[in-house]
């Protein structure tokens, strides 16, 4: 636990005081998508809080996949930036781009393995109006200590409320 808060405390202090001017939007949201947990492909779903500015978005989420005897549990930050932006200007599509960091449970039949994660995503945003905004993403994520996972690949389907 102390090499997460090595990590993940420092990157939550610097992310909240990047944007400080910037007004900020507060969101909920759920997610669905397809997980590959190492050799299992699951399906996975979620919840997330964030904060969105012009520049930055930032959320957490817990998200939860299983198949027969295998259950994931994370726990994750996320950071990403709009990308492109001048190709999409006056379009309601937004790609961006982030990092994640994270923490995950693997339970696989009677054995329970915990580490970290890190990585990059990726995805396309759609704004259907100032309340609601719908998104495809794609996360990639290796894992620290955590036996028979190297790596976790995400594709997800994300709603975000606006508040």
């Amino acid at each position: 636990m102390k090499t997460f808060n090595k990590l993940f405390l420092p990157l939550l202090l610097t992310l909240t005081t990047l944007s400080a001017t910037d007004k900020s939007y507060s969101f909920i949201g759920i997610q669905t998508g397809y997980a590959k947990v190492g050799k299992n492909n699951m399906n996975s779903f979620g919840v997330k809080y964030g904060q969105q500015t012009k520049k930055y978005r930032t959320s957490f989420s817990y998200n939860y996949a299983s198949k027969k005897n295998t259950t994931n549990q994370m726990i994750m930050l996320q950071v990403d930036k709009g990308i492109f932006k001048n190709d999409f200007k006056n379009l309601p599509f937004k790609p961006y781009a982030g990092i994640s960091l994270g923490i995950m449970q693997n339970k696989e039949s009677s054995h329970t393995d915990k580490g970290y994660l890190y990585g990059l995503h990726t995805g396309i945003a759609y704004i259907a109006n100032d309340k609601f905004d719908f998104d495809v993403s794609y996360r990639y994520l290796k894992t620290h200590r955590v036996e028979n996972i190297d790596e976790i690949n995400n594709i997800n389907l994300s709603m975000h409320y606006f508040y």
